[in-house]
């Protein structure tokens, strides 16, 4: 069994994820990052060297979760941080939205979230300590059009992380659900220039009058991962720019 702490992020091979990972490994912590595409994981791993894990997963796949679980605690050591990053998303109506995709978004976004968060504090209970955090999103907190599915599993999160918090509260473990707003990822490089004319609205009403950098998450997630955030519980935070707040 390793000394040093464990940070299992999922979706840890691009974007926030690997932001995440950054700013955990900085802090001296080891990292265990797992993704579908593993040439992504290959090429986190080259950035972090040392200290850094990967494992190919999909974390839809829910009958997996435990066992996932289980190797890592059994060759790498107690997580003490799960960091529930993976997600889909969905640009579509409602109304042409299938069951199918419904249920794919559902699956990845929120029912994995809970199958991994449930069988981590499993194993935090036993040690009396641990801290989970659940990515959700702007649509956590307010409305956008064309997202019902991404929406749904999004403002979910912020339910979960509340009753998490005060189920595992006695046993020292922290839970709380963080909103980024728009992020510069790739994915978000790509749909920008398919719809600029959506992004200039955006950044209109976003009162610090910019886009996120992955950095704006990962320090956030870095400081609740941090011994002054360990009165911080139950919460969910917007990392957005204030675009929740305007009009």
């Amino acid at each position: 069994m390793s000394k040093k702490e464990v940070a299992l992020i999922t979706g840890g091979g691009t974007g926030i994820g690997l932001a995440v990972a950054k700013k955990l490994h900085s802090m001296n912590k080891i990292v265990v990052l797992t993704g579908r595409r593993k040439e992504k994981l290959l090429s986190a791993k080259k950035k972090l060297k040392s200290r850094c894990h990967i494992i190919e997963h999909d974390i839809s796949k829910l009958d997996s979760i435990p066992s996932l679980v289980s190797e890592v605690e059994k060759s790498i050591g107690p997580i003490n941080y799960l960091i529930n990053n993976a997600g889909m998303h969905l640009r579509k109506i409602a109304i042409e939205t299938s069951d199918q995709e419904w249920k794919d978004v559902i699956d990845t976004n929120l029912n994995s979230v809970f199958s991994l968060s449930r069988e981590c504090a499993k194993k935090m209970i036993r040690r009396k300590n641990g801290n989970i955090i659940l990515v959700g999103s702007v649509t956590t907190i307010m409305g956008l059009p064309d997202v019902s599915a991404y929406a749904t599993s999004k403002t979910a999160l912020s339910g979960l992380a509340r009753t998490l918090a005060i189920e595992l509260g006695k046993y020292s473990i922290n839970v709380n659900c963080i909103c980024p707003g728009f992020i510069q990822t790739d994915i978000f490089k790509r749909v920008r220039k398919k719809d600029p004319n959506r992004f200039k609205k955006i950044l209109s009403r976003t009162p610090l009058d910019r886009f996120g950098k992955v950095e704006d998450i990962s320090n956030v997630v870095g400081f609740l991962c941090s011994p002054e955030a360990k009165f911080i519980t139950g919460t969910t935070l917007p990392v957005d720019g204030g675009f929740h707040s305007s009009f």
